[in-house]
């Protein structure tokens, strides 16, 4: 192996480690990382397998695939990302217009009991 192909795994056995010790994720989320890392080293290792899977799907280079299926992979992380921004924004929402109604509630209820205090304060 050459000091470039090592680098390369040792980087990816460590963000494997940091992402199952830091991350919670589901058991399909997990198969599906230890498999992508899985086919990072097998490319890393063998180059030529790249560059044959690329040519049988007719790409002519190996690291011209890699690049396309990246660019896919990363739009789909950009749209499932966005997609739980959204999702936190609408729940953020809901959450400031409860919180807006509760203290108006309360507020309004403090101020009716003042008033019937003084009121009851007068009578007596």
């Amino acid at each position: 192996m050459t000091p470039i192909q090592i680098i390369l795994v040792v980087l990816l056995v460590i963000g494997a480690a940091l992402y199952f010790s830091k991350l919670r994720s589901l058991l399909l989320d997990r198969l599906l990382v230890v498999a992508l890392i899985g086919l990072a080293i097998a490319m890393i290792v063998k180059p030529g397998l790249t560059t044959r899977v690329a040519n049988w799907v007719g790409v002519g280079r190996g690291v011209d695939l890699i690049f396309y299926l990246t660019l896919v992979g990363l739009s789909f992380v950009l749209l499932i990302l966005y997609s739980e921004v959204r999702t936190l924004q609408s729940r953020l929402t809901e959450l400031t217009r409860a919180v807006a109604i509760a203290n108006s509630r309360n507020t309004h209820d403090s101020g009716h009991r003042v008033e019937e205090e003084r009121t009851m304060e007068g009578n007596v």
